[in-house]
C-alpha cells in the first residue's frame, strides 16, 4: 500500500464525507452496521456501501462475530498513510463532534434491539421501548 496508486486509492475513500466520520469513529472501536447506522442516523444500505469501498480500499477490515459483521481500522497501514489517516480523523472529528458523543452514548445492544424490532414487525408488534 505504499505505492502512489494505493495512497490515491485511500484518498478517495477518505473523501466522503461519511466515509471519513465511519472511520473516525471506527479509530476508537470497532462497530458493526447496526451502531453506524445509529450513530450517523443514515441507512443501513447506505452505511453499507460506504463499508463495502473502505474495505476495498484498505482502510477498514471485517470480522464475523455472530450474526453481525464487526468493523475496524485496519491495523497494519503503512506508516504514511497512518499519518494521512490520523491527520483526516482529527479535521472530521473536530467537523463532527456529536458523533463522537453519539457513540459514548450508544447502548452496547443496539444490535439487539434492531433484531428484536425486525422480529416485532414481522409479528405486528410494535417497537420495544
Amino acid at each position: 500500500m505504499t505505492d502512489t496508486v494505493d495512497a490515491i486509492v485511500i484518498a478517495r475513500a477518505l473523501g466522503d464525507t461519511t466515509r471519513a466520520r465511519i472511520v473516525a469513529l471506527l479509530q476508537r472501536r470497532d462497530l458493526c452496521v447496526c451502531e453506524l447506522t445509529k450513530v450517523l442516523g443514515q441507512s443501513q444500505a447506505n452505511i453499507s456501501g460506504h463499508l463495502k469501498l473502505l474495505l476495498s480500499s484498505g482502510i477498514v477490515t471485517s470480522n464475523r462475530r455472530s450474526y453481525w459483521t464487526h468493523y475496524a481500522v485496519a491495523g497494519n497501514l503503512p506508516t504514511d498513510i497512518s499519518h494521512f489517516l490520523s491527520a483526516i480523523m482529527l479535521q472530521t472529528t473536530a467537523q463532527y463532534p456529536g458523533d463522537m458523543l453519539a457513540l459514548e452514548h450508544l447502548p452496547r445492544d443496539v444490535c439487539a434491539l434492531k433484531q428484536q424490532e425486525r422480529r416485532n414487525a414481522r409479528e405486528g408488534k410494535q417497537k420495544p421501548k
